[in-house]
């Protein structure tokens, strides 16, 4: 199982003044630790009263208010290609129906340039119908974002790949005989993992993607998705082994089990491993963790939890 870690481009860490280079700072000390990857999250705005229920939880509350920093997530990942060396750089998720797909092919192939082939594009449909409208995108943008987005991602590899001038006609967007170079660095593209729960995220990733990110799930719900993976795979004559299976998740160090947060892994590093490996024989590959300490978010808490994992989880969850 390899282990990313997020950066938290979603408030940051305003105590060391550093704005986004603190994003930066915590990509370099995941890379020196021994994690695999470093991922940023999207969203442009956020309202300040919220009308549409966040999906990914029981309570509906989204963990994130108006006030705070939203670092935009392409040009964070520009920035760590040249700030890091080795971590694959991944977007969990970036909402593709919000950019314009020649827009946001442009953007990730020379983030994939810079880093030398590290780029990862966790790919999503969208949940807040008030930031689409923010952003002029309501109506039948919002009401119809995952055919949206199956004609994005495919305007986005058409662009990735095109030997000469590129042409897409789809539904939502057309182009015909353009050039879009450059070229991304990995061959034939970054891969692309569906984020999102449900048949139709998993019809997405095995239509387009190279992997499926869940989101809020738990090993049982897991197993069930990674089953019905396969199922769609045998359907469609692809190979389900060639797919990563991910998923975003705190990973919480806590003494005290009965002290809780939003995640599913919490506690103490024996406690996390004996559930990663239940993750692991769900189907999972790559975890993609918020890590943290209980109750304190700080910079240099999220350090000392990363060092800890690094030293008592990191080199067992390798070898599930």
């Amino acid at each position: 199982m390899k282990v990313g870690v997020l950066l938290n481009n979603f408030g940051g860490f305003p105590e060391t003044g550093r704005g986004a280079r603190a994003c930066i700072d915590l990509a370099r000390h995941a890379e020196r630790l021994g994690f695999d990857s470093v991922w940023v999250t999207d969203h442009i705005v956020l309202p300040l009263d919220r009308k549409t229920p966040y999906p990914h939880n029981d309570s509906g509350v989204f963990p994130y208010t108006w006030e705070q920093e939203i670092y935009e997530p392409i040009t964070l990942m520009a920035a760590l290609a040249t700030a890091t060396e080795r971590v694959e750089i991944g977007v969990s998720v970036l909402v593709i129906p919000y950019r314009h797909p020649l827009l946001t092919a442009k953007m990730l192939a020379t983030a994939d340039q810079l880093s030398e082939g590290r780029i990862l594009l966790g790919a999503g449909v969208g949940w807040l119908r008030d930031e689409f409208e923010a952003l002029g995108l309501g109506g039948e943008h919002f009401e119809r974002r995952g055919s949206v987005t199956v004609d994005y991602l495919r305007a986005i590899k058409t662009a990735w790949t095109a030997e000469a001038g590129a042409s897409h006609d789809g539904p939502f967007v057309q182009f015909e005989e353009i050039g879009v170079r450059p070229r991304p660095y990995r061959s034939p593209h970054p891969p692309i993992w569906i984020g999102g729960w449900g048949d139709r995220a998993l019809q997405r990733c095995v239509a387009l993607g190279q992997g499926y990110l869940a989101i809020s799930s738990n090993p049982s719900r897991l197993a069930a998705e990674t089953r019905r993976l396969r199922e769609l795979c045998d359907a469609a004559d692809r190979d389900y082994a060639s797919l990563d299976v991910g998923h975003i998740d705190g990973l919480i160090l806590a003494g005290d089990r009965e002290a809780s947060e939003d995640a599913s892994l919490v506690g103490g590093s024996s406690e996390i491993l004996d559930k990663l490996r239940a993750y692991a024989d769900a189907g999972l590959t790559h975890l993609v963790a918020g890590v943290g300490r209980m109750g304190d978010h700080s910079f240099d808490a999220v350090v000392g939890a990363l060092e800890e994992v690094a030293s008592e989880i990191l080199p067992e969850a390798h070898e599930f």
